[in-house]
């Protein structure tokens, strides 16, 4: 618990460092931002291999796991380290800027309130005296993760040399792809640069499809130790060397469909939306499909076997709405210019996936009343207030602008409605619905809303909180208001009409204040 915490943290507050900033960085500011970078991957790479390392050994065996178990959670300490997070995101903030503080003084404050912080936060989940009885009975597991740990950074950082000849490759095989349909096709393999009548598009390293690998990789590694009681090994092993090659001819589509919307008179299209939605796009394909043929395959699953399908599950259920409503998202994004003006196309994923699993919903308790409005009203005012000092104001789109009235309408009709409605209802079954009550038990549609812990309740909320950009502080207070109206009330329904009033007020400040950056 203690490592996700201080994981989503470090990804939060790291935000707030503008990343223009870091391209421009000389002498002591590079060396220490370089030893930062690479201490936080060997960070992360250390705790999955002590991680693996204890649940091989049987930690749950250890006498130190009763302490933890048994010992209350310090309010104090916590207390504590929310206050020194305070110090430490302003001086994130400040921490590459140029100004009058000295970088030393700044780099030496930083790292002491941001260690100060992670030791806080260690005390409140249990004595640091517990901490230290449990690394005595590790039995050196620790350093030895350090070894896994070095492993890892060095094969990042040794994979690094695949990124040229990769690039290679994928050219090639656009190449090949784009060729038949484009005779005027002039290629360059010295640039590995693509060029036809109206486009032109070079792979570059970073379209060498090794990033998608590496997600792949993590995904499939992930899915099978999840899932490894159902999987026939070796057989089962067979998921990764296929999911690599399919992501990694994906990626030489996604390039090959970038040069033909281009060459069709699209460039902007190609350029702004199809770029950057398109790769996330394919890696979803690519893992649903994935997923998909290792449960249903009976030669490596066994539970195919043993059991029919389930016809509903819940899961799915809760999860759903809101993965329609981000793929259709992605969809939207690939085929714009830079304004969205597909957004209706979320609004009718989320409809027609929340009419499928209408069913699924029927247990739970969508009352509502006054606390569930007065709760929303009171998260729209914070709110507004960060969006006042962390957003820049911004007038209607221009793109929307330039539409004809009926369109504009149309197009903003759709944009409140989901806001207001599908939006509240899809988030909430995802965040309040299923994650706050997963972080409990497994079966976690028997878990009843009403006295949910607190430590349920912060998970959720810092998960919604990620998905709010610029304004994830207001979004993970936000995400505990409801969480703690949902486990209050024991309604489901109030942290929907909470959410919706939030989300009410602010179509208002949209449309009558012109405050479009809000949208």
């Amino acid at each position: 618990m203690v490592v996700g915490f201080l994981a989503v943290e470090t990804l939060l507050i790291s935000g707030l460092i503008q990343s223009p900033l870091l391209d421009n960085l000389t002498g002591a500011a590079l060396f220490i931002h370089q030893i930062q970078h690479w201490a936080f991957r060997f960070l992360i790479a250390y705790a999955g291999s002590l991680a693996i390392l204890l649940y091989l050994r049987g930690a749950e065996n250890f006498a130190a796991a009763a302490a933890f178990a048994e010992a209350p959670v310090s309010m104090g300490w916590l207390a504590a380290h929310g206050v020194l997070l305070v110090p430490f995101a302003l001086l994130s903030m400040l921490l590459y800027r140029e100004g009058t503080i000295p970088f030393p003084l700044l780099a030496v404050a930083w790292h002491v309130f941001g260690f100060t912080a992670a030791l806080a936060l260690f005390a409140a989940v249990a004595p640091l005296k517990a901490w230290f009885s449990a690394l005595r009975q590790s039995r050196g597991l620790p350093v030895y993760a350090l070894i896994p740990a070095a492993g890892a950074l060095f094969a990042f950082k040794a994979s690094q040399k695949l990124w040229g000849p990769a690039a290679a490759l994928t050219f090639k095989l656009v190449r090949l792809m784009v060729q038949p349909f484009s005779p005027s096709l002039i290629s360059d393999p010295s640039t590995l640069t693509l060029i036809t009548e109206n486009f032109s598009v070079q792979v570059t390293e970073v379209c060498s499809g090794l990033e998608g690998v590496g997600l792949m990789l993590v995904f499939c590694t992930a899915w099978l130790w999840y899932f490894r009681r159902e999987y026939v090994f070796p057989r089962a092993l067979v998921i990764l060397p296929g999911a690599v090659l399919l992501i990694f001819l994906l990626n030489a589509v996604r390039i090959a469909a970038l040069v033909f919307i281009g060459d069709a008179g699209h460039q902007r299209i190609a350029a702004v939306g199809f770029h950057s939605q398109a790769g996330w796009i394919a890696f979803n394909l690519a893992a649903f499909g994935v997923a998909y043929a290792a449960r249903h395959s009976a030669w490596m699953n066994r539970s195919v076997r043993q059991s029919p399908p389930v016809a509903h599950d819940a899961t799915a259920a809760y999860l759903m709405p809101l993965l329609a409503i981000l793929a259709a998202g992605m969809v939207a994004h690939a085929l714009s210019a830079g304004f969205d003006l597909l957004y209706p196309l979320r609004l009718l994923c989320a409809v027609a996936v929340l009419v499928v699993y209408r069913r699924s919903y029927r247990g739970l308790d969508w009352n509502f009343s006054w606390r569930g409005v007065t709760a929303g009203a009171a998260v729209f005012v914070l709110w507004a207030a960060f969006a006042h000092f962390f957003t820049t104001p911004a007038p209607i789109p221009h793109d929307l602008a330039m539409q004809s009235r009926p369109l504009q309408t149309a197009w903003i009709v759709c944009r409140a409605a989901a806001a207001i409605t599908t939006v509240p209802i899809a988030e909430e079954l995802a965040y309040r619905g299923y994650l706050m009550r997963r972080m409990v038990r497994a079966d976690f549609s028997t878990v009843p809303f009403k006295g949910l812990p607190w430590w349920a309740i912060a998970v959720s909320a810092a998960a919604f909180g990620v998905m709010h950009g610029n304004l994830w502080i207001a979004g993970v207070i936000a995400g505990l208001v409801y969480g703690a109206v949902a486990a209050k009330t024991g309604k489901i329904g109030e942290s929907v009409i909470a959410h919706a009033t939030t989300n009410s007020l602010v179509a208002v400040q949209v449309l009558l204040f012109g405050q479009w950056q809000l949208w």
